[in-house]
């Protein structure tokens, strides 16, 4: 191997007797995904940024700080699939359950951005006026719906989700589109949490999503 990296991992499982199908049971990832990870197999796994969300989860879970293993982990030397264009076809564009779910979702958040856009300019409260006062009196969540990605189509398969939770907003959003999905973004307010980072998803870790879908991501702000 060339770093410690799979060595580390494969050690710290062995001393808490843990099989390959305990972690996929618990973190939800595929067994030849975390296999790839101790064997430093990394063109095994779906994209380069992937492996950082399998990573992350599987150190935890074995009780390591994911945080010292990253500086260990290839990033740069990962090959990414290569995908064949896809043939073109001249059959009409049908929609299919997905996408029109997906369209209504998107819809329907519009709706109450603008509903709580109204009533915010209707209220004449001082805490509307008063940053400070906002953020103690507003628990309403700040909902960001991105623009329409025409390129999102032309995606892989669907691929299992990993954990985001920790992870930057620009790392959850360059993973969630790796698999051709939709995103919506959702500012929470977590206490201590750093902003801009992320606290929760849906649907959750180890869920197939693909292109149609709509992962929510909720961000600390």
């Amino acid at each position: 191997m060339s770093s410690p990296l799979g060595e580390t991992l494969r050690r710290a499982r062995l001393s808490k007797n843990v099989t390959f199908e305990d972690a996929e049971r618990v973190t939800r990832i595929r067994r030849e995904y975390l296999e790839a990870l101790e064997q430093e197999e990394f063109t095994k796994l779906p994209a380069p940024v992937y492996a950082r969300g399998f990573l992350r989860p599987y150190a935890g879970y074995l009780g390591l700080d994911p945080g010292e293993l990253m500086p260990f982990f290839p990033v740069g030397h990962v090959d990414e699939p290569r995908l064949d264009p896809l043939p073109e076809v001249s059959e009409p564009r049908t929609w299919n359950m997905s996408g029109v779910l997906a369209i209504c979702v998107v819809g329907f958040l519009i709706l109450v951005v603008v509903a709580l856009y109204s009533v915010g300019r209707e209220d004449t409260s001082p805490a509307f006026n008063s940053p400070q006062a906002a953020t103690s009196q507003n628990t309403s969540p700040d909902v960001i719906v991105p623009p329409e990605d025409t390129s999102a189509g032309a995606a892989g398969p669907a691929a299992a989700m990993p954990d985001l939770t920790g992870q930057s907003l620009d790392d959850a959003i360059a993973i969630v589109e790796e698999t051709g999905a939709s995103y919506v973004i959702v500012g929470v307010r977590e206490g201590d949490v750093p902003v801009g980072q992320i606290v929760d998803h849906e649907p959750g870790p180890g869920t197939q999503v693909g292109p149609g879908e709509v992962v929510t991501l909720f961000v600390s702000q």
